[in-house]
This record gives C-alpha cells, sequence and structure tokens, in this order.
C-alpha cells in the first residue's frame, strides 16, 4: 500500500511541476506569477503557523512542501509580497495555486487571498478543495463578484454578491494564506504556481440605477425563466400545475413518509432512531423506516430585504400603503451588514409580492398547499427548519420543531459569528430555556413532529476557547465565578495554581479580576475540563427544560457547524437523541464521530448555488449552473445514503434568496424555487 501510494503522490507531482512557469513575480500569457518557488524560497516572505515548510527542489521543477498541524485555526504558511515590489493585482479576476495532498488521507485544503480586517470579506475572498492522497488540483478564489467591474465602484451596500463590484480593497492585498481545514492529525501538502488570472471587464455605470425591478430581480440580464409581466406570471401558474400534476411522487410512502413496503417495526406513535445492521434509520410513528429528506425555510417570510437607504436600487417599488401594506415589515436586528446596529428602518417582500400577483387574497395558502405538494412530488419527506407553521399545520408533510434559545447571559469574553456563547452557569439561563422552549414548543405531541433542532451553529470554538473567553470576562460573570471554584477545589491555595500556570496572582480574588489568559499549554488540562463542563451543563439543561413539554420525542441537536472536537460532541452525544451537522461540503461519505460515539446523524444544511440566473452569489458551495446543483444534489444524498451513521439530509433553503440580501447581506442562488415562485426544473 504505501509502494502505490508513493507511486501515485509520485506522479500527481511530475505532473503538476512539469506544467510550471519558470518566471517569478512577472506578468506572462498565462498569467500574474506571485510565487512559482524556481529559485528558492525568500525565509522572510514565508511565515508557519503551526506548520513547517521546506523548499523541495526536483530535476523538473520545485515546490513548497508544507507539514501543517492541527490545534491552531488556521495551520499552515502565510506568503507574503515583497517590500520593495509590492503584487499589483488591478484588473485580474482571480488568483489560483496548485496544490497536492502529500498524506495517505484526504484532507481539505484552504486559500485565504489579502487578510481584509473584516471577517466576513476576508471569507468572500477565499475558497478550499477536497483532496484523496497523491491529488493535484487548483484552488481558484475570484476578487470581483462577476467577471466584470463598475468604473468607478458604485459601493452598492446590503448584498454580500454584488454586480460589478470588487470583493475587496485590491490594492490591500499582499498576503496569501494557504493551510490544512478541519483536520484532527498532522498533514503533509505542497503548493506551487500561485497566480493571478483573467482580466476583468470595465463597464460604465451610467443608468446602472435602479438595477432590481418590480419582480425583486436584477434587471440589466436576461436567463432562462426571467418574468417580464404579470401575464407571465400567472402563465407559470398553470405550467408548474401541470408539473405537479404528472408528477404525484413516490407511490410506495407510509402517511408519514416512511417506507410502505419495507420492514415494519414497532410502532411507538412518534419518530424514533434504531440501528438495524450496522446502519442507523429513523423510524416512523408507524413503524416504517425513515430516511429524512427535508428542505429548510420552506416560508415566504424568510426572503424580506431592506429598502431604507437603498432606495435607488428599485423600480417601480410599492409605496408602503394599501393592498402593498401587506409586504413591508419593520427592519429588525441585523447580524451583520449594511443594516447591522441600525433599528429604524422597512423591510420589502418581492416574493410575496409575486405570489400576490399570482394568486391574489389568497396567495398565504396557496402558497402553503403548493409547497406540501412539490415537496410530496420532489420525493422529500420533511419540512425543515424554520418554517411555515401553516404549511406545517396542513399534516401532509412530517416537520421540525424550530426553537431558539433567546434572552439568555452570555459570556462576555466569548466570540462567535452568530455572537456571544450563553452563560450556562448563571441561574437566568436555565430560566431562559424553560420560557424559549415552553414559548416554542410547537410540535409537542404531535406524530408528525420528528423532533426539534434547538438553537443553531453555536460558536463552541477550538478546544477551550470559552474556558479563556470566561477568563477574559467580568468578575461577576457567573461562569468566571464557577471556574474559579473549581480551581479553588482542585488547587487549594492559588499558589498551587500559579507553579502550574506560570501565573503569579496574588489571591483568588486577583485571578477573578483578572483578565488576562493564560500559556494555553501549561493551563491546558484545567481549560479542557471547564471547556466540557460548559458543554455538559448546556446539552443537560436543554435537553431536560424539552423532555419537560415534549417527552418521548427527539432532541435534534443544535445544528453544529464549522470545525467541532470530540469534547463537545462526546458531552453533547449523552443528551441528543440524533446528533446535527450542517455539512456544506460536496460529500458526506467519510462524515464521523469521536471514537466511542455511535450516534445517528442528520444533515441539517447543505446545499449548492450558481450565478446563471440573475446572481451574483452561488452561496457556500459553487455548481457550474443549475443542471450541475441538481448533479451535486444527487452526489451529496448518495454519499450521506452509504454512510451508515447519517439518517437524513436537509437542503437550505426551500427559497433563493432576496437577490438584494436578507437581513445580513446573504443574497444566494441556493433555493430550490425561485423569487417568482417557480422551480428550477433542472
Amino acid at each position: 500500500m504505501k509502494v502505490n501510494l508513493v507511486l501515485v503522490i509520485g506522479m500527481a507531482m511530475f505532473v503538476l511541476l512539469s506544467c510550471k512557469n519558470t518566471a517569478s513575480d512577472e506578468k506572462t500569457s498565462e498569467g500574474y506569477i506571485l510565487f512559482d518557488f524556481e529559485e528558492g524560497v525568500d525565509k522572510a516572505l514565508v511565515k508557519a503557523q503551526d506548520a513547517s515548510y521546506e523548499w523541495i527542489k526536483t530535476d523538473t521543477s520545485n515546490y513548497l512542501k508544507v507539514n501543517s498541524g492541527y490545534t491552531s485555526k488556521e495551520p499552515g504558511v502565510v506568503l507574503k509580497s515583497p517590500e520593495n515590489q509590492p503584487w499589483d493585482l488591478n484588473g485580474k479576476y482571480a488568483v489560483k495555486a496548485d496544490v497536492t495532498n502529500l498524506d495517505d488521507k484526504e484532507i481539505q485544503v484552504e486559500m485565504f487571498v489579502g487578510n481584509d480586517p473584516d471577517g466576513l470579506i476576508r471569507w468572500y475572498c477565499s475558497d478550499y478543495l477536497d483532496l484523496k492522497p497523491g491529488q493535484t488540483r487548483t484552488i481558484t478564489v475570484p476578487l470581483a463578484w462577476s467577471k466584470w467591474v463598475h468604473s468607478p465602484q458604485l459601493g452598492i451596500k446590503g448584498m454580500r454578491g454584488i454586480p460589478g463590484q470588487l470583493k475587496t480593497d485590491i490594492a490591500r492585498i499582499q498576503e496569501i494564506t494557504i493551510n490544512t481545514r478541519y483536520s484532527y492529525e498532522d498533514n503533509a501538502f505542497a503548493v506551487d504556481n500561485i497566480r493571478a488570472e483573467g482580466e476583468l471587464e470595465v463597464r460604465d455605470t451610467t443608468d446602472f440605477k435602479p438595477f432590481i425591478d418590480e419582480f425583486g430581480m436584477y434587471k440589466h440580464d436576461e436567463w432562462p425563466g426571467k418574468m417580464h409581466s404579470v401575464e407571465e406570471l400567472k402563465q407559470a401558474v398553470v405550467e408548474n400545475s401541470k408539473v405537479l400534476e404528472a408528477n404525484p411522487g413516490p407511490q410506495d410512502r407510509s402517511i408519514y413518509g416512511g417506507w410502505a413496503k419495507g420492514p415494519k417495526l414497532e410502532a411507538t406513535g412518534f419518530f424514533r432512531t434504531e440501528k438495524i445492521d450496522g446502519k442507523w434509520w429513523m423510524v416512523d410513528p408507524e413503524g416504517y423506516l425513515f430516511w429524512s429528506a427535508g428542505v429548510n425555510c420552506v416560508d415566504s417570510r424568510s426572503v424580506y430585504t431592506g429598502i431604507t437607504g437603498r432606495e435607488d436600487y428599485f423600480e417601480g417599488l410599492p409605496k408602503n400603503e394599501g393592498e402593498y401594506a401587506q409586504f413591508y415589515i419593520p427592519g429588525f436586528a441585523a447580524s451583520h451588514g449594511f443594516y447591522k446596529g441600525k433599528e429604524d428602518y422597512e423591510m420589502f417582500n418581492f416574493y410575496q409580492l409575486n405570489l400576490y400577483k399570482k394568486y391574489g387574497d389568497e396567495w398565504l395558502g396557496q402558497f402553503q398547499s403548493t409547497a406540501n405538494d412539490r415537496l410530496q412530488s420532489w420525493g422529500l419527506n420533511t419540512i425543515g427548519f424554520v418554517s411555515d407553521e401553516g404549511a406545517i399545520d396542513l399534516q401532509k408533510t412530517p416537520y421540525v420543531g424550530s426553537i431558539w434559545i433567546t434572552d439568555t447571559p452570555k459570556i462576555e469574553g466569548s466570540q462567535g459569528f452568530w455572537g456571544k456563547f450563553h452563560d450556562v452557569f448563571d441561574p437566568k439561563f436555565k430560566e431562559a430555556v424553560r420560557n424559549s422552549v415552553e414559548r416554542q414548543k410547537k410540535g409537542s405531541g404531535d406524530p408528525w413532529c420528528i423532533g426539534f433542532f434547538i438553537d443553531n451553529e453555536l460558536s463552541w470554538g477550538a478546544l477551550g476557547s470559552l474556558s479563556v473567553g470566561t477568563l477574559q470576562s467580568p468578575a461577576s460573570q457567573a461562569a468566571k465565578q464557577e471556574f474559579v471554584a473549581d480551581l479553588k477545589k482542585k488547587y487549594d491555595t492559588v499558589e498551587a495554581l500559579n507553579s502550574v500556570w506560570g501565573t503569579q496572582h496574588g489571591s483568588w480574588d486577583a485571578l477573578l479580576e483578572s483578565t488576562e489568559a493564560p500559556d494555553f499549554e501549561k493551563a491546558e488540562a484545567d481549560l479542557l475540563a471547564f471547556y466540557e463542563k460548559i458543554a455538559d451543563t448546556y446539552f443537560k439543561t436543554v435537553h431536560d427544560a424539552l423532555d419537560a413539554v415534549a417527552p418521548g420525542q427527539n432532541y435534534l441537536g443544535c445544528r453544529f457547524a464549522w470545525k467541532n472536537n470530540a469534547v463537545v460532541l462526546g458531552a453533547g452525544s449523552k443528551y441528543l437523541d440524533i446528533m446535527s451537522f450542517n455539512k456544506y461540503e460536496y460529500s458526506v461519505a467519510n462524515v464521523s464521530l469521536p471514537e466511542g460515539v455511535d450516534a445517528p446523524i442528520l444533515i441539517g444544511e447543505f446545499h449548492f448555488g450558481a450565478t446563471d440566473r440573475g446572481y451574483f452569489h452561488l452561496g457556500v458551495k459553487a455548481a457550474k449552473n443549475q443542471e450541475h446543483r441538481g448533479v451535486l444534489y444527487e452526489d451529496y444524498i448518495e454519499s450521506a445514503l452509504k454512510n451508515p451513521l447519517i439518517i437524513g439530509a436537509h437542503w437550505f433553503q426551500y427559497l433563493d434568496q432576496p437577490l438584494t440580501g436578507r437581513f445580513d447581506g446573504e443574497n444566494y442562488n441556493v433555493g430550490l424555487v425561485d423569487e417568482y415562485d417557480n422551480p428550477h426544473e433542472e
């Protein structure tokens, strides 16, 4: 096996290195070379982080080998431009790099172009690849949202993917980070031929605004399925109805969407799980095997877009009065983007307006019934997270309960994309959990309810990070008081703690008042112990509150995202009936759980998007076009079916997001249905 691996890697490297350029940091017919490593490595331009590197010289060409660790956020190398010759990326469309997996296991390699202080913009300027052992692929990071740009830039706000706009300040791109991603062990990979390619077309901005038409779509382009009149919208209703009638969906399903022609197990009246012949399954209330194929946000309210401060983007926008007032709502708190921190603004729903143009006053009921009919026709059997209660109440499709734990005290020193972490030791936390579950308990006692997702994409961070955040919080923080109390019990004296941590706290009160983070390596055992205690307390508190209002029904978890660790997953597995993960990948065939944990997994979110339908952002995972989205969907589901742990997968989301962005600017072409309420048939 080892000999074969060496041959595979050797052949891959030969192909990679035989195709190299010999120029360095100059414009060529094949692109603008940033690094090709032909003349060695200038150590002043390379910084290793949780990694080491070496220059490899061969008979055919040379490359950089990176030996990466796995304990930091981005283990790999940072490559910087020479101070006396800064990179000039003006007019270039994308930065590319050839990477090769030098390991005997599959890895992910990620590239960040630049280091924009806005973390969201930095993420826009990145991409990553899955690499099998010995495989060479090219990472491509576009620098603009389209292959053309406006000059001058218009500064359009409130949208992530923006027509004619650069993603970042190109002049400030003077470093590139290449690292492994979500690994749990050391890795090795090769980097070569880092270059900028593609010339951006420059377009005039005259008459660009307004650029959104009366249906909420991009005005300045055409694509298959674009609507131009109310008559076309209404004709689409007729055509879509014909398709549904001709395709009623699978006929071998139980009333709850289970496999009616399959094995009949014990009927308990609720959804449950069972492991059969080494594979986990869900079992429906009647006892039939059930694999949850679902879709999130089956809700016409999920696609509001902000209007205030952007009025000149829209053509023919109805006024907030009369029959159209129903499609306006006051803006709400935004976590990111143009509307973050703004309270007094208006939002509008073009999707609902288009439904109204199609169906008149009955638009909402038509949406709810049509959505159920479509899911059945498409072979989907689950209405996913945060969906329309009216659609759920028709009892045509099983659904998940959606609960958010709100109004909790937070660990002030913690950080996260969606906000700070709950302070699970504050007495107000248990009260907030109890109130939140009681307030959002729809599905309790209902056999159509598969179980309950509670919270979403919590920021657990790296191992021990919440403990560090706790120590960086004020002395009044309940979690900090709990942590210090635990340390007192273990060490008895602060001097004993100091000898282990290498600190100089004069007293326990001094530790409580301090907001300094300790040396992680020296304090690691205590940081990990309290980190596990936070996780255990969180899951137990939520489990107990849910069990009080929905006994016998499934706790589906908090929809883990990003990098997870064995400590949190192990703690959660003690209380969760099903482990849920939001997995934006091309395959989940290899998704697993930590050693010693055997539990069913439900994929809470995944998607693939494209930019061939008037959109400029394709979401988290890219497809070439609508047909390719379908292929990637099928591949993903097949990979999930082959994984013995996975009992279902839910697509995010039912509708394309608004082109002008939802509350936080997301504007992805990731729906099964477009803004006109027409399915992406491909």
